[in-house]
């Protein structure tokens, strides 16, 4: 893609459109001037290179509430991330590959099909759904369909206006699976993710934490920067107390009563199933979404001139 002539068309729905320019100080005037403003800082940087299409760099804009400073930090950030911390994760995202097929088989992680009331999508983890001991798949294996999923949701720009709400269940998840996963990338993963990947998430769902959560978030929430801790919300094994922030029908079958009649978001193979055509039909996208980046700290300038902040929009 030509990244300088890009022919971006802004597909907002009047509700997100609304809510940008109130919370996220998105002006549609000054839109492609400030993606314009991001996109030449990044081109003149000599240690790192990304993306610089349209799209890709408002979802920084958003995230950041159109602070340049901001959305340079985690553009920078995220380009590390991809290149130095997780390099095997976010190359290769390929829809039809067995192990990432198997993850979304397993029901391991998807997007609720529908919005919550206040235009959030609700991405869902059953963090124990698969066995550790048979080794079907790896750490890395699991770490690229989430992120797939994730690229493929943030393809929406009215998902990164909306934002996110993270909920995993944790009702399978035992000493095995945190064995799995180790101490190491659960600091990794904690220190990482939230705050270098654009997404706006505002509510941190647990399931059913118990003793095994305990350990794991004693190694992995020091790491949590503080604004994420806030949103975290710890449920037991009531599912009454998650339908207070989730409503019933945006749920899958299994997550419901037995007695419940109404209206759900369908069982988790029919979710899975139509999450995995959708997939596949953004397959291009996805392959493409890994390409372009490199990160070389011993460039990286050791002083920034003056002239880099001039015309900053700071929050």
């Amino acid at each position: 893609m030509d990244t300088l002539t890009d022919s971006y068309v802004c597909t907002l729905d009047e509700a997100s459109a609304t809510k940008a320019k109130k919370e996220l100080s998105e002006d549609p005037a000054d839109r492609l001037a400030a993606v314009e403003h991001l996109r030449q800082w990044a081109l003149q940087q000599p240690h790192f290179k990304c993306r610089t299409d349209t799209e890709f760099l408002l979802r920084f804009l958003r995230t950041n509430k159109f602070s340049q400073l901001n959305a340079r930090k985690m553009l920078e950030r995220n380009t590390d991330l991809r290149c130095n911390v997780f390099p095997n994760c976010f190359q290769n995202l390929d829809p039809l590959d067995p192990k990432v097929q198997k993850v979304l088989d397993m029901g391991y992680c998807f997007p609720l099909p529908k919005r919550d009331r206040m235009g959030r999508r609700i991405f869902v983890v059953q963090a124990g759904v698969f066995n550790p001991r048979l080794k079907e798949v790896g750490q890395n294996d699991i770490m690229r369909a989430n992120i797939m999923v994730f690229e493929h949701i943030l393809g929406d720009e009215n998902n990164i206006v909306n934002g996110f709400v993270y909920f995993m269940d944790l009702s399978q998840f035992t000493t095995k699976h945190l064995t799995f996963w180790g101490a190491t990338m659960l600091r990794k993963h904690s220190s990482n993710i939230f705050g270098k990947f654009p997404g706006r998430f505002k509510e941190i769902h647990y399931f059913d934490a118990g003793p095994v959560f305990e350990a794991m978030m004693a190694i992995s929430r020091p790491f949590m920067p503080e604004k994420f801790k806030n949103r975290i919300v710890i449920h037991g094994k009531n599912m009454e107390e998650v339908y207070k922030s989730i409503e019933k029908h945006l749920l899958p079958r299994e997550f419901l009563p037995d007695d419940y009649v109404g209206p759900c978001a369908g069982t988790i193979k029919e979710i899975t199933d139509q999450l995995k055509a959708d997939l596949i039909q953004d397959r291009e996208n996805l392959l493409n979404s890994g390409k372009d980046f490199l990160y070389d700290a011993k460039k990286k300038p050791t002083d920034v001139p003056n002239e880099s902040f001039r015309k900053l929009n700071i929050d």
